[in-house]
Parts: C-alpha cells; structure tokens; sequence
C-alpha cells in the first residue's frame, strides 16, 4: 500500500537528495560533542535497583563533560564495597546478590577539583512464587454448589494477590462482586475474601472459565491459572466418594502408560530415522540435529542444578517458577510442574548473546531503552533459514522490563501484541524477545538514521532554526553548526506524511491501537523511508514532550480530551495524534504549543479552547484533513482509510501539477 505511494513521489530523487545529509548529520554532530562536552555530569543518572536473591546483576554510572573523568562506586558516602561487590570502568556489579549486599550506594566522578556524586539504593529480594492453585489446575463443581478458589503465594517482600477471570481483573467495582466485609458481602454471590480466597456462592454454567491468581509485589510478578469447570446438576460424583480417588489413580495410571509407551515409540523412530539418515550420507545434518539436543540438554542440567534460591526474575513476561529453597518443597513442586508447559512467547525467543554495542538512549516506561546492533543472519538461521551468507549487523532497538506495575506489565505485553501481529513496511519490525534471563529484552527494528524528530531538528535551516528560537525560546532550538543541510522538498514531506498514513491504516485494519505516535516514536531510513515504532523515551532526551497525570506518564500535547480526562484510547485518539505527528513534520519538529507549560495544556484542553495552527507551508487540503482530525469528538474524526484516500488524492493531484509546470517549463524554453 505504501510502496505506491513512495514511486509517485519519487523516493529515488528523496534518496539522492539525503545521501550528501547523511555524512553532514553524522561529521556535525560528533564534532558539536567534541567541542561542547561542557561541566561534568551525569549522562544519564544511575538509577536503583532491585535484585533476585542469589542472581547477578550491574548498576552503570555513566558521565559526560569534563576532561578524563575518574568515576568510583562507594557504600553509602565513602565506606570500602562489600565481599561480592565489585566496580570497574563505573559499573558496580554484583555476581551473587546477598541480604547483606542491599543498601546505599554512591557514584562518585572526579575531574581535577570537581566532583560530583549520585546515589542509589539497591534492594536484595525474592520474587513472588505462586503455591495454589497450581499450573493448570483443574476444579470441578455441580451446579448450585459452593466452590472456594484458593490464592497463596510467597516472596519478600510478601506479595499482594488479586485474581482475574480470563486476563479481566475481578475488583470492588466490578458488578456483582463484593470484598469480604462490605455490606453486601454476605449476600453476594461472589465474594473476594481478605486471604486472597474467591469464594464463588450457588455456582452456575455461566461461571465456568480460567481464573488466574497473579503475585506481585516491588520484586517481581507471578501468575498461575485454572480451570473451573461446572458441570450440570447430577453428573459430577460426590467428592467424599472412595470410589473418585480409585478412578482418579486409574486415570492417572493409564495416562502414565500411555506416555511411556509414546516416548518409546519417539525414540525408535528418531533412532531408525539417524539411521536413515547416515545411510543417505546426511551426516552434516545429522551432526546439528544431534548438537540442537545437546544444547536442550544441556539448559536442562543448567536448570536442575540452580542453587538454593531463585534466579533473578524481574522483568519477567511469565511466571516460571523454580526451587527456591529446601525448606520450600511446595514452591519446587510447582516449578517441576511449571517446566512442562511452554511460554507463549517462545517462538520469538532470540540469545542477549547476540546483542553488541549496546547504547543506554534513556529510559521508558518499562526500563531502559538502548541501541544496539545485531547479526541478522543469526536471527535467520534461528527461524529455520540456514542460508550460508556473510553477517549482516543490523540496528536494533532494546527496550528492557525492569518495571514491577502491573499496568505497565500489561503495557508491554500490548505492544509485544501489536508489532508481533503487524507486518508493514511502515512499522518497525519486531525482531524478537530476549527472554532467558532478566531482565526481558524486546527487540525491535531500528533504522541507520535514527529518530524521525532528530531527523527534522537537522533539516532546519539557519533561518529557521533562528526563527524558531526567537519565537518559543532556546530551550529546544537546534546547536550552531558549521554545514548547512538541505531542506527537505514539498514532495519528501508528502512522501513522509503517506508513510505514516499507511502504517497507521494498517494498524487500524488490525483493530489496533499505538497510543503514542509522534515524531520521536518514527524512524527515518537513509532512502527517507519513515516506519512507525515505539522508543517512547518518558525519561531522557524527550521526558519533556511527557507529562505525569493520575500516575500515569502521557504525552500530553499529542493527546485528545477523552484519552487524557477518561483514559480512553481508540483508533480515533490514533488518528488525532497522526495529525499531530503531520504537523511536526511540517514545523520541523516544533513542540506542540511550545509556549504553554503543561498545566495551561490541560486546562486549555479541558475548556476546548486549545487551538492548533496550520502551518503555511502545508497544502490546503491536508490543512483541512488536520483540521477535522483535531475535533473534540471523536465521531467527527475521519477514518483511517479515508485519511490514506485523501492523501493519495493529494499525493497525485500535486504530482500532476508539477508534471504540467515542469512542461510548461520547458515549452517556454524551447520557444
């Protein structure tokens, strides 16, 4: 869909154009470093930590400005670093975490007489651990009976409990259910009692589904589900019965020779078919089949001699319980029977080993953000490609899950949802997920030149740039630079804006939603190919284009009235950030309503008096596609699909003038 687009604009010429602006952007910005190192900071600031008891773990204290700063790692001001507590180049790292590891640390930085200091604490904890109900668990009860359903868990600190009915929260508000003492407790039918018990009275079909008991707490997050399962009234034997416990082990016992005789039958035709297989001559492929199961074994053993306690598990997607102490036999019970069901993200299951040059850029919602690099060719014999081809090193974007909010969990998981279901050229790509070790790793496309709003900042001319500071002040105006860089033409902003409209179309065919486009969430590709993906830098170089509101970090000046005043996010809030996005593009990435301190955002925003202005450079009809993009109702926004129409429309109504001037141009030169 946007292929099209990019031929009737001409992206050969866009390329042409941008290869001269790649080495001016890139030579410009390492001689302004170079030149402007400025005071000694911190860049960024050392942040806590928590750490699973018995794991590893490094804290970076990073600086910039300065001349041949020395950076040390101190307990609490100036006290020598525990046993097992090492520093080396400002990263403090921590091989075993212990109870006696955790308190105050402070990174100190020395230049000559200046010297500057952070601190941070770090915490030692053990993740919560799920006791009941147990991984699929099933319960059964007759309809009309009572059936309890039981949430235990451990950690330090003691976790907190809640449980959902297929991933929906059941709260104090939701209807028909009631908290243990509240005044209609007793008569309710469902009860969340103060023990973490959902006690489900006089029980119906209706209330057959998968119940999950989730754990959470600052170190971590567990969840385990079951089944309940009605069944009508006469047909589930009496639980006291004798004969249900025989039937259960005669169950039990022909489905353990059932397995057995499978595993045989497995290991007599994997044996007969290596026998084939040599006999054919298929000896390489033979050799890399038998080192796949070698490396499975190996990670099996790994796991089987764990030491007493439990791995680190923050940032963790899904609950993989492990043994977490002798004294703890239930707990490791759960974590045998854990092993045997698979995670639903294993298929997107890339090796951290395969990460190199790894950049903090900031820090999101979830944890940090980082750039780095990554073999493609790897990641292609993972999928099942064993093409023989020379290592491609890719950019990749890393955003870590350190995060312990379970809204912000859930977060993660939505946008995991999203680019994994997606495929457009327009919208960064998930590379995949680094999930065999905490903390979580996602990983997705990154692009040679960075982000969209880096990009237009750089196309500002002098000018402009002047302009611009003149007007909303020097806080975000572009540095001096020695080269000037060409502006982008009428046609390259089109080309942009027709990217974006077919991403944001695709992800509206998908009944999705992005929440956050904007200027700093797209990247820009050498041949001036945007793709839509989601950096979402809250703290770091883009923490002032954010806003904290009831707890929750928006990009406020992007956002329309029902998603910051109701928390209502819809393709229509989708399409009134579009719009915002366009006009960045147009104003070279000014910030919106830069004049206004948030406060004067917000409130303009709830007494509808915020106002956008149209930008002149902008063409008439895409003036007033923005325009009702802008509405306060979301019915009077239009569609996505009719934004991707008009833009064609617009696309081809422009390059049909230019073929006419471009003509006439040319009869009056050979007249």
């Amino acid at each position: 869909m946007g292929q099209g687009l990019q031929l009737t604009v001409g992206l050969d010429e866009a390329a042409h154009h941008t290869a001269g602006h790649r080495v001016r952007f890139h030579r410009q910005s390492r001689r302004h470093r170079a030149a402007n190192d400025g005071a000694l900071r911190f860049e960024p600031e050392p942040y806590s930590k928590k750490l699973e008891l018995n794991s590893s773990g490094k804290i970076h204290c990073k600086v910039a400005g300065g001349i041949a700063p020395t950076v040390q790692w101190f307990l609490n001001d100036s006290e020598p670093l525990p046993k097992g507590v090492t520093s080396a180049n400002g990263t403090l790292m921590v091989t075993d975490a212990q109870r006696h590891h955790a308190g105050n640390y402070t990174c100190r930085a020395t230049d000559g007489e200046v010297v500057i200091t952070s601190n941070i604490t770090l915490d030692v904890v053990i993740a919560p651990r799920v006791l009941e109900p147990l991984p699929d668990q099933q319960m059964h009860v007759t309809v009309g009976q009572s059936v309890s359903l039981n949430c235990v868990a451990t950690g330090d600190p003691p976790p907190t409990t809640h449980w959902d009915r297929n991933l929906t929260i059941l709260h104090q508000q939701q209807e028909r259910v009631e908290i243990e003492g509240s005044a209609n407790a007793s008569i309710s039918r469902l009860v969340l009692l103060n023990n973490g018990t959902l006690l489900i009275r006089n029980a119906s079909e209706h209330d057959a589904d998968r119940y999950g008991c989730t754990a959470g707490s600052a170190a971590g997050l567990a969840r385990t589900e079951l089944l309940l399962v009605v069944h009508p009234e006469g047909e589930l034997p009496v639980p006291e019965s004798t004969g249900v416990a025989g039937k259960a082990v005669l169950v039990s016992i022909s489905l353990a020779g059932a397995y057995m005789i499978l595993v045989l039958a497995l290991m007599l035709y994997c044996r007969r078919r290596r026998l084939q297989r040599r006999q054919r001559g298929e000896k390489m492929e033979l050799e890399m089949a038998e080192g796949r199961e070698k490396l499975v074994e190996e990670g099996e053993e790994k796991q089987k001699v764990t030491k007493n306690g439990a791995p680190a598990q923050n940032g963790r997607l899904l609950p993989h319980d492990r043994d977490s102490g002798a004294d703890n036999s239930e707990v490791s019970a759960v974590s045998r029977a854990s092993k045997k069901s698979s995670g639903q993200y294993d298929q997107l299951t890339v090796p951290r080993t395969l990460l190199t040059e790894q950049i903090t850029l900031g820090r999101g919602e979830f944890g940090d953000v980082m750039l780095a690099k990554i073999d493609m060719t790897q990641i292609m014999k993972l999928r099942s490609k064993d093409e023989d081809v020379e290592p491609q090193l890719k950019p990749v974007l890393v955003k870590a899950l350190t995060t312990k909010d379970e809204v912000q969990l859930a977060e993660f998981r939505r946008q995991l949802e999203l680019f994994s279901r997606v495929r457009h050229e327009h919208i960064a790509r998930l590379i995949g997920l680094c999930n065999e070790a905490d903390p979580h790793y996602m990983l997705l496309e990154h692009t040679d030149w960075g982000d969209l709003r880096s990009f237009l900042i750089a196309t500002r001319t002098p000018e402009e740039n002047e302009e611009y500071i003149n007007r909303v002040g020097p806080l975000h105006g572009l540095p001096a630079r020695e080269n000037t860089i060409h502006p982008l033409a009428p046609r390259h902003r089109l080309a942009l804006v027709a990217h974006l409209a077919s991403a944001a179309a695709r992800l509206a065919h998908k009944r999705l939603t992005h929440r956050d486009i904007a200027a700093r969430n797209c990247v820009i590709t050498s041949k001036l190919q945007l793709k839509l993906t989601f950096p979402a830098l809250t703290r770091g170089p883009n923490s002032h284009e954010y806003y904290k509101h009831h707890d929750q970090v928006i990009p406020l000046r992007w956002l329309p009235y029902e998603a910051v005043i109701d928390g209502e996010y819809s393709t229509k809030s989708d399409v009134y950030m579009f719009a915002a996005t366009i006009w960045e593009i147009y104003t070279k990435a000014e910030m919106p309503f830069a004049k206004l301190n948030d406060n004067s955002v917000l409130e303009r925003l709830k007494s509808d008096t915020l106002e956008w202005n149209i930008p002149s450079c902008m063409p008439e009809r895409l003036g007033n596609l923005l325009k009702r993009s802008w509405s306060k109702s979301p019915s009077d926004r239009p569609q996505f699909t009719e934004i991707y129409e008009e833009m064609t429309s617009i696309i081809q109504e422009i390059s049909s003038e230019s073929i006419s001037q471009h003509s006439q141009d040319k009869i009056e030169r050979d007249e």
